[in-house]
This record gives structure tokens, C-alpha cells and sequence, in this order.
């Protein structure tokens, strides 16, 4: 820095207005010179607003007028300089502003109100990271004779994974302090003093008691040769690799390797899982096979608990992150392995601002840390079929054969969700003392209010969306606002008695099962039983319990669990999905079916699975009845070249809305024809879409070669109308790679 230039830092704002744009510039007063680094929180005024911020550079200003002066250093742990090159690659890819980009990076807690104390100035639920406490790790070394209660005690360290906090081993086995220190002495326990959180470990809510240690399995030839590839990947990264790897093949067995590999080489893990669902079954076989220094990770934790994951990561205590999607932002240091698991699932897509794609942003990151990418999944993307070099795993691990599959044409069975044959599989099911997994893509106990007479659908009047109906049968719910209304017993629209309830979700399917085969215990896995969190864990539990049992459900209960004696698995209404107006509806309705069928005839036991549909003869349904994941995958990346969709090209979606319908039609067409306009751009509508929450909505789709000049010339064009969109009160929204089309 020049002399006479007094010391600055540009400090990105933690608001979300993408108005602001940032960064500014700020003068640092000396005081705060040394702390005020980049990465760190500080206090800075917006306005007449004293708001929390992020040292994003020392800089010198670009402004050469007066600048405010920083208000404070905020107490709290500073963002990792990788992590801000995350953020700002994220806000830019994805179009978001760069606060909102900002804050997915933060330690937990740490975008909250700033408070001025007499020490300074610190968050409203300030992160911190933790206090100090005493933590002990069975040291392996038995000098002289070890007591019975000595030998208890250490058993209660072993079942931890090898360490516990001291106060917990104390607590779990009604032990002293004293006696601890006692075994320190004798060489049986090793005591130090860490920095950790005093939280509870969110490990206690979503796995029942501690993992049990699992030893390692031989690996097949297959295995052997995926491993050493990978291996290979860690030595020298070649920007991601797929794990195309059959139901049962052994996957997470080669995660797993590949993780003890990682290690070896002083470098940390990160597993990604498309659903908080599927978290505590991957942590369970992570932790018993690698230790207690293995972290949970997504939004589903408390704040509490979210504080105690990031104390253990950043501090070093845990070295492997498993989580959904906002794990990709965990801070391990030294990454060396990135693992995104089911890697086809949609979910890794998130659906608010900012609108990132986690398996996106793990290849940007593990391309930044020079760190080991793989794609994991028995039904890839067309896209990582395409694009990645494999290693593949054609076979199950128990080298067991894929379970026969029986198509059933539902327009020659009789009414209800059940078919004949699924109803006679159910009973030899229970008949057997066996198990069975039962998927509808639906919830709730009907579909849908409909009146038999004039064809009137109850509709909610702020969507354009069908409401269905939950528990109560005389209930109406809207799916996307969640307006709420009774059933009505007579057609609004002709006045006829004659309202039905049409169609099934998985309440009513649960009823179905019940009449048919009441042998079998029933458990559903849904968004209503799941709640979103450790209840999943739970529910699994009970459904793996001894006994004949069914778990019944949405999509949930055909991602990825490895559950024992499962004799049948039937889909219901498998086609359902194909009449969606996506581009990638054929390729999730395969999935799907591939991926339930996996669940069944696990470990050599014979099995069956039933697919019921009303269009048989389709595509997806045969080929996945012959399990041709190949065939289906190139055949579908030809189908796409034709209108440059992925992985052909990049889409760019814009919605439109706003409260007046015709205001928001005519600036889209505007936009629409500036797009067009450019002559580079392939532009698609503006589509209608339903009206959501009172707003009427438009959509506009841009492809093109390459994300980035797409974006551009949306965001271009919505400059240009910016004063209109002002006027009209009509909002926009910009979906970079999205998911729905």
C-alpha cells in the first residue's frame, strides 16, 4: 500500500438485494488493522444500518473519496480463503447475489443481527467454536493388569468409534474424572484438552447408539480395479470420474477404500448424499468403519448441532464430511476426495436462491483443492455418461442375479391402486414371514376432488394446482401455498351430488395394502412420516425389524438403503412421471424402477418385482425392466441432440411474475424477442406456468453451447427492462443448469 493511502478492505455486506451488488470499500482504523483480514467478520455501516460483513481483500480503495470507517471486528471464526472463492465462483455461475452467494460459506449462526456489547461487537447467536474440554482415546496399551470396571469403561470408549468427550464417558459409564485421570496414569486412556462445542453430537439423533465396528470385506476384481483408478485420482486429479455401479455392487465398500486412501496421503473426505433420508445409514457404515472422526452435515441439524459439526471439521477433529448438498460447503482443510453419491438424484439441485447444483459446485470445488472426484450412481445422467471417463461394477457383490421383473398393463385390472398380481406377491410375502417395499410418487390419501357429472377439478384459487387430500377425508390442501379448505359435497360449477375423491396417494395405499394383506406390518416412509430429519433412521429401524412387513412410500424408500429380506418390490403407477412436460421425465421414471428393483433380493435371497402401468409398451418401463441401463442412457443422449439439451448444451430458465396477468405476459414476449434478437441463442416461449400464490407466472428457456454467455444475455436483457418490471410489480427469477423445465 502507497504511502499516504490510508489502510481500506472491501467487505462484502451479508444482505441479499441484489441492488446492492458490493463490494465496498471501507477504511480499516489501526485498531483494527491486524484482525481485520480477509475472511474475517466484521461490523460495517449500510446506511444507518450497522450490518455484519466479510473482509473479501486488503486492497487499496478504488474509491478516492472519504470511506466510512469499519465499525468492529466481529468475534467469530473467519471464512477460509477457499471457501470465499467458492462463494464468489457460486454467485457468479448461478446468478445470485453475492451476500446470499456469501452466506453458504459462514460458520452457523453467523449472518445474524449485529450487536455492540461493552467487548465489541458480536452476532445475536454468535457461532464461536466451542469451549475447551477434556477428551478421551483408548490408547491401546494395558500396562499391567487391567480391572474389570477399568475394562468397562474402556469398552464404552471402543463403542464410541475410539474417543468421547470426558463428561460423556463419565455420564455413559458412571465413572469419575478422577478414575479417568487414574487410567491416563496407567496408560490405559490418553486425556487431552481440545476446543470443541458443547453441543449434543447430532450423531446420538440420527444413528441408534454408537456404530458398531464393521470389518472390511474382500474386494471383488471389479472393485480392485474402480479403487485403483481412483487411487490414481488422488495421486494426480483428472477433473471427476463415474462409479457406474449396479444396485448391491459395492460402492460405498469402494468409498470407503478410497477414503482410508485419502487419509493416508494426509488429505480429508467428503461424501455427498442426495437426501437428508439417506444420511444415517452411509454415517453408520462410514463411522464403523472409519472412527468417530467422520462429521454429519445438512440443513435437518439444529443450530446447536450445526455449530458442533463445524467445530469438529474446522478444527481438525474430524477429517470426512458426509451430508446432502449443503455439506459441500463444509470447511475440511487438505481436501483430497470428493464423493457424490446417487449422483443422477434431482435433489442435489436447490430450489431457492441461490440456485446452485451441489454436484456442480463439488466439481469446482475438488478442481480448486486439486483434490479427487467421483460420480457414484446406478443410473447416471445422460450428462456423466457423456461427459466422465467410468470405472464400472457390473455385478452385485454376492455375484446374486438381478430379480425377475413383471410389467402388469393396468388398464386389465380392476379398480384401485393394487393390481392382482401385486395383491397374490403381497400375500406370499406375509405368507413367508418375508419383507416388501411398495412405491407411489404420491402422498396424501387422494389425489384429487373431482365431481363425476361435469368434470369440475377442486382447484386452489391462488396456484391453478389441483388440492389434494391428507388425513382428513373431507380436508382440501394445497401443495404449494398450503391454502387449506373443505371438501365440498356439492359441484360448484354444475350443483351436482356427485364429488369424488379420484385417484390414490400413499395414505390410501397404505389402506389398500391393509385390506389385502393384513399379515403384513406396514410402514410408511413419506414426507409426512419422515419429517424431513433422524425420524427416517427410525422408521428404517422399525421396517428392518424381524416380522413380515412392508414399507410403503414415496420416492424415499427406492433411494438407495440396503434393507434385509426383501422378497418384493412393487411400483405403482410407474408411469405416472411420463407425462410430465420435461425433457428428463423418460430418464427419471428409469431410474426410479432400476433403482427400486436393487432394493429387492439383496444378499442371494430370491425375489421378485412388480411394475404396474397404463403405458406398458413405453420406453422407459421396458428398458428398465431389462435393467439396459446403457441402452437406455445412449439412446437418450441421441434423443436430446436434436434441441441441444444436456449434455449437449446449457439451459438457462427465466420465470416471470407478478399480480397482473397481462403485464407479466407482455414483459415476457419483450424478453423473449430481445433473446431472440441476439441470433446465438436457441429461446423457447414464454411457456404459462400455474399461477403460484397469486402470482401469474411465465417462463422463458434459453440453450445454448455454454452456460455463462446464456446467463449474460438473460441478465442483459432484464437490464434493459428494468424499469418496466419496476412499474408492472413483475419479479424474475434466473435457474442456471435447472432441474425442472
Amino acid at each position: 500500500m502507497g504511502a499516504g493511502v490510508p489502510p481500506s478492505a472491501q467487505v462484502q455486506p451479508l444482505v441479499s438485494a441484489r441492488q446492492l451488488g458490493g463490494p465496498f470499500d471501507y477504511a480499516v482504523p489501526d485498531d483494527l488493522s491486524g484482525a481485520a483480514q480477509r475472511g474475517a467478520l466484521v461490523a460495517c455501516s449500510l446506511g444507518r444500518r450497522v450490518v455484519a460483513g466479510v473482509v473479501l481483500s486488503r486492497e487499496p480503495a478504488s474509491y478516492s473519496g472519504t470511506l466510512s470507517p469499519l465499525s468492529g471486528v466481529i468475534d467469530a471464526p473467519s471464512v477460509p480463503a477457499e471457501l470465499l472463492d467458492l462463494a464468489a465462483w457460486v454467485g457468479s455461475y448461478y446468478r445470485a447475489p453475492a451476500g446470499a452467494a456469501l452466506k453458504l460459506v459462514l460458520p452457523p449462526g453467523a449472518d445474524g443481527a449485529v450487536r455492540k456489547g461493552p467487548s465489541g461487537y458480536t452476532l445475536s447467536q454468535p457461532p464461536g467454536l466451542g469451549a475447551e474440554v477434556w477428551v478421551a482415546r483408548a490408547s491401546g496399551n494395558s500396562a499391567g493388569d487391567v480391572s474389570a470396571r477399568h475394562e468397562e469403561v474402556l469398552e464404552v470408549v471402543r463403542a464410541a468409534g475410539g474417543e468421547l468427550a470426558a463428561s460423556k464417558l463419565i455420564e455413559r459409564a458412571e465413572t469419575t474424572m478422577p478414575t479417568l485421570q487414574r487410567m491416563s496414569r496407567s496408560g490405559l486412556l490418553e486425556l487431552t484438552k481440545e476446543r470443541r462445542s458443547t453441543a449434543v453430537d447430532p450423531i446420538d439423533d440420527w444413528v441408534a447408539g454408537a456404530p458398531q465396528p464393521r470389518e472390511a470385506v474382500e474386494l471383488t476384481l471389479e472393485q480392485r480395479a474402480a479403487l485403483e483408478a481412483i487411487d490414481a485420482d488422488l495421486a494426480a486429479p483428472a477433473g471427476g470420474r463415474l462409479l457406474f455401479g449396479v444396485t448391491g455392487s459395492g460402492k460405498t465398500e469402494v468409498y470407503i477404500r478410497a477414503i482410508e486412501a485419502a487419509r493416508k496421503r494426509g488429505r480429508t473426505a467428503l461424501v455427498l448424499v442426495p437426501e437428508i433420508a439417506l444420511t444415517p445409514q452411509m454415517l453408520d457404515r462410514l463411522r464403523g468403519r472409519l472412527g468417530a472422526a467422520v462429521a454429519i452435515w445438512h440443513s435437518g441439524l439444529t443450530l446447536a448441532q450445526r455449530r458442533a459439526q463445524y467445530d469438529r471439521v474446522r478444527s481438525g477433529v474430524a477429517d470426512v464430511v458426509v451430508g446432502a448438498r449443503s455439506a459441500v460447503f463444509a470447511p475440511l482443510p487438505a481436501l483430497g476426495l470428493v464423493v457424490v453419491d446417487e449422483e443422477h438424484d434431482p435433489s442435489y439441485k436447490q430450489d431457492a436462491t441461490p440456485r446452485y447444483d451441489a454436484r456442480q459446485v463439488a466439481w469446482r470445488r475438488a478442481q480448486e483443492a486439486q483434490a479427487a472426484l467421483v460420480y457414484g450412481s446406478a443410473t447416471p445422467r445422460p450428462e456423466s455418461w457423456a461427459r466422465l471417463p467410468r470405472v464400472e461394477l457390473p455385478r452385485r457383490a454376492d455375484r446374486s442375479a438381478p430379480s425377475p421383473v413383471e410389467i402388469v398393463d393396468m388398464r386389465k385390472q380392476g379398480p384401485g391402486p393394487l393390481s392382482r398380481p401385486l395383491v397374490r406377491a403381497l400375500r406370499d410375502v406375509a405368507d413367508i414371514g418375508a419383507k416388501a417395499i411398495v412405491m407411489l410418487n404420491r402422498r396424501g390419501m387422494a389425489l384429487m376432488a373431482l365431481c363425476r357429472s361435469c368434470g369440475w377439478v377442486a382447484r386452489c384459487t391462488d396456484c391453478d394446482v389441483p388440492m389434494v387430500i391428507h388425513t382428513d377425508p373431507e380436508h382440501l390442501e394445497c401443495h404449494h401455498c398450503g391454502l387449506e379448505q373443505q371438501l365440498a359435497r356439492t359441484c360448484p360449477l354444475c350443483g351436482a351430488v356427485d364429488v369424488a375423491r379420484q385417484g390414490y396417494g400413499t395414505r390410501g395405499l397404505e389402506q389398500a395394502i391393509a385390506r389385502a394383506a393384513p399379515g403384513l406390518r406396514r410402514v410408511r416412509l413419506d414426507a409426512e412420516t419422515s419429517g424431513g430429519g433422524a425420524r427416517v433412521a427410525e422408521v428404517l429401524r422399525r421396517f428392518a425389524a424381524p416380522g413380515p412387513a412392508v414399507l410403503l412410500g414415496t420416492q424415499m424408500v427406492a433411494k438407495g438403503h440396503d434393507l434385509p429380506d426383501v422378497a418384493l418390490a412393487g411400483v405403482v403407477e410407474a408411469d405416472a412421471g411420463l407425462a410430465r412436460a420435461d425433457f428428463r421425465a423418460e430418464e427419471r421414471t428409469f431410474g426410479l424402477i432400476v433403482q427400486l428393483r436393487g432394493r429387492a433380493g439383496r444378499r442371494g435371497q430370491e425375489a421378485k418385482v412388480i411394475v404396474q402401468a397404463w403405458e406398458p409398451t413405453s420406453r422407459a418401463i421396458q428398458l428398465a425392466a431389462q435393467d439396459d441401463v446403457a441402452g437406455f442412457l445412449e439412446g437418450e443422449i441421441e434423443r436430446r441432440r436434436e434441441h441441444a439439451f444436456p449434455p449437449w448444451g446449457h439451459l438457462v430458465r427465466l420465470v416471470l411474475d407478478g399480480p397482473d396477468a397481462d403485464a407479466v405476459s407482455g414483459v415476457a414476449r419483450a424478453i423473449a424477442l430481445a433473446l431472440r434478437d441476439t441470433g446465438t441463442l436457441d429461446v423457447r416461449g414464454p411457456a404459462r406456468l400455474h399461477r403460484l400464490r397469486g402470482r401469474h407466472r411465465r417462463a422463458i428457456l434459453v440453450a445454448s453451447p455454454l452456460a455463462r454467455p446464456a446467463a449474460d444475455a438473460v441478465e442483459a436483457a432484464l437490464a434493459r427492462s428494468g424499469k418496466v418490471l419496476a412499474a408492472s410489480g413483475v419479479r424474475s427469477t434466473i435457474d442456471v443448469d435447472p432441474q425442472e423445465t
